[in-house]
């Protein structure tokens, strides 16, 4: 049985870019256990482009909750970590090249961060020569960001159209190429049906794919942009 992901405590929170921060990991993997990895579609789309999966067989085989979270171990370590580290590090999420960094966004746009307390046995060694500004920088979290803020606008949007239909019901039976809640983190199906719609050329570059994701998504929540 998965031991279940502990929460971890905070040492300082409300921090902007500017405030004092740099770490520096010694690999000892202490962190690649016990958590539970939210993903966002740009991130899976990362990571089967990786593996050279589509992202359809990625959420099936490497996520839970249809593709929201990727899956543990048995001992609760990241599917992902072996015995030299993580196996797919240069696509790691977000949340990993953060550590020990959280990101907070809130509707507004308005961003912070905390400082995490790290594992017992941890090993990396902090620094105040830097700015949390570099270490996002130097753990090539930018582009991961501008897709976290872009698809979190997105799921609120999303939320807020469900909500809308079940207030405002109907008896017309859904499209069969419409996106759903269960399946719009897909980036491969939703991008390869958008195409097909559009007889668009299905992209095989990453950012590509996301920006007709995006696109996609965009005209399912808003009606009135759908053909």
């Amino acid at each position: 049985m998965t031991k279940p992901a502990m929460a971890i405590p905070v040492t300082r929170t409300g921090l902007d870019r500017s405030a004092p921060f740099g770490f520096t990991c010694k690999r000892c993997l202490q962190c690649c256990r016990n958590k539970k990895i939210q993903v966002n579609p740009y991130e899976i789309a990362r990571l089967a482009h990786h593996l050279g999966i589509s992202t359809t067989e990625f959420i099936e085989r490497c996520t839970v909750e249809n593709g929201s979270f990727l899956k543990c171990n048995e001992d609760g370590s990241c599917m992902f970590l072996g015995a030299d580290g993580c196996a797919v590090h240069s696509d790691r999420p977000l949340v990993c090249r953060l550590y020990p960094l959280a990101r907070h966004v809130n509707q507004k746009n308005e961003e912070w961060f905390s400082e995490l307390k790290p594992e017992a046995d941890c090993r990396g060694s902090y620094r105040t020569d830097d700015t949390i500004a570099g270490y996002l920088e130097g753990e090539g979290a930018p582009a991961f960001m501008q897709a976290a803020n872009i698809y979190l606008n997105l799921l609120w949007e999303m939320m807020s159209e469900l909500e809308t239909q079940q207030d405002e019901p109907t008896d017309e039976p859904p499209d069969e190429e419409d996106i759903t809640p269960e399946n719009w983190l897909d980036m491969h199906a939703v991008v390869t049906g958008y195409c097909l719609r559009h007889r668009l050329e299905i992209p095989r570059s990453v950012n590509e794919q996301m920006r007709l994701h995006v696109e996609a998504l965009q005209q399912w929540i808003k009606p009135t942009q759908k053909e």
